[in-house]
């Protein structure tokens, strides 16, 4: 049985990066830029004011004070998306609003709260300002040339905002893997169909689609197959027409276990089955044709704990991203936690802050059927292999779970800070 480090090993040297599609830049966000972004001019393209005022000469007003304050004649009005060829000669002003470019003679902008009116087309100035105040300059966000967005970044709003500036409409990211999910067992039957004697509704296909689509992944669902060999073969040739497949339940050593054996027999190379983590150790992995499979447990828990272990790092990695890994921190035990030695447990784990410390809590009971267990986690605490005990006060990494929502820690730490 191999070690968690082990698998994760085999997997990721299966892993090939996806190819590219070009999206419209509102599709692109949280996506995996695939070219070099340039800018084709500069940003800002002219000089422009920075607020509501005047554009005057900066020469002209460095006498100006509320006792001695300059008069000016005020030639026009300049408001945003308009440009003049006046020009500011003078004692003479234009009025301009923010984001207008800044005319001709002008070379600084006087915030309109430093005025006053004086008769018919005059202002008086109460405040000398020093050349080039109040006015952005051409280029000062990005000069044309300049290298804006390299290829691999991830398209956050900012970056679709900038893209947007640069008048880019599309842009070439990495493809979104399409995932294929198959749930099998006789006990389980699919959402609209009203469970019988000894059987369940499907959930791991809902909850492992819903992490594929967090990932960025695309969700294809297969239903759920009997345990029956003809009907797996053949939802499991379906399954491999898409990017990745992901199939649960059915992979033990039940009499009623033949995914493990089905994968082979549809042509699949199974590269290891088991792996020394709780929950989760009956997992089957291969490929076919370049394509991967996982076999996953079919416990809801085991179900989620393995992907986000064992599936999320391979689909982060296809999709191009540089950070494959949930992030992790360390916390403080408030109990003690008991195990058997030998397999890497992962146990389920609220937080919360206490000053400078970070405490960690299991969730109740840990069975990996226990749904409920998950939902009010914020992360996994990882036990080690040879522990066969984690005591209350001792320190325990923690996996966080990427829908976990932690505003008390966060607080703290702004609180604190």
């Amino acid at each position: 049985m191999l070690k968690v480090e082990e698998a994760l090993a085999i997997i990721l040297e299966h892993v090939v990066p996806l190819g590219s599609e070009r999206v419209s830049i509102l599709e692109a966000r949280g996506r995996v830029l695939r070219e070099e972004i340039r800018a084709g001019g500069d940003i800002p393209p002219w000089d422009n004011s920075a607020m509501d005022g005047f554009a005057v000469r900066a020469g002209d007003i460095q006498s100006a004070s509320r006792p001695h304050p300059v008069q000016l004649r005020v030639l026009e009005d300049l408001p945003a998306g308009r440009m003049t060829a006046t020009a500011v000669g003078e004692g003479q002003a234009i009025r301009i609003m923010t984001g207008a470019p800044l005319p001709p003679g002008a070379d600084v902008v006087v915030p309109v709260e430093d005025t006053e009116p004086a008769g018919e087309g005059q202002i008086r100035v109460f405040q000398s300002w020093k050349a080039r105040k109040n006015v952005r300059p051409a280029g000062e966000d990005v000069r044309d040339g300049e290298l804006v967005l390299s290829e691999g970044v991830v398209l956050e709003p900012p970056e679709i905002g900038m893209l947007a500036s640069l008048g880019y409409r599309e842009v070439a990211v990495t493809r979104r893997p399409e995932v294929a999910i198959l749930a099998t067992g006789n006990e389980i039957v699919d959402l609209g169909t009203d469970p019988g004697p000894g059987q369940i509704r499907n959930s791991n296909s809902y909850s492992l689609g819903s992490q594929v689509m967090a990932c960025g992944g695309r969700v294809r669902l297969l239903g759920v197959a009997a345990d029956l060999k003809a009907e797996i073969r053949a939802r499991l040739e379906e399954g491999f027409r898409s990017d990745l497949l992901l199939t649960t339940g059915g992979v033990s050593v039940g009499d009623y276990d033949y995914v493990r054996g089905m994968f082979q027999e549809v042509g699949a190379e199974v590269r290891f089955w088991g792996v020394a983590m709780r929950p989760g150790k009956p997992l089957v992995f291969g490929q076919r044709q370049g394509k991967l499979f996982w076999g996953i447990p079919g416990n809801p828990v085991a179900t989620m704990v393995t992907f986000e272990e064992l599936v999320r790092p391979a689909l982060r990695k296809m999709m191009g991203y540089r950070e494959w890994f949930n992030p992790t921190l360390s916390a403080i035990l408030e109990e003690r936690l008991e195990k058997k030695a030998g397999r890497r447990y992962y146990i389920r784990v609220s937080l919360r802050r206490e000053g400078e410390r970070i405490l960690a809590s299991s969730t109740g009971p840990q069975g990996s059927g226990i749904l409920r267990s998950m939902i009010s986690a914020h992360g996994l605490a990882v036990l080690p292999e040879e522990a066969v005990a984690m005591e209350a006060g001792e320190r325990v990494e923690v996996r966080l779970l990427p829908w976990a929502f932690l505003p008390d820690l966060l607080a703290s730490r702004t609180s604190s800070s």
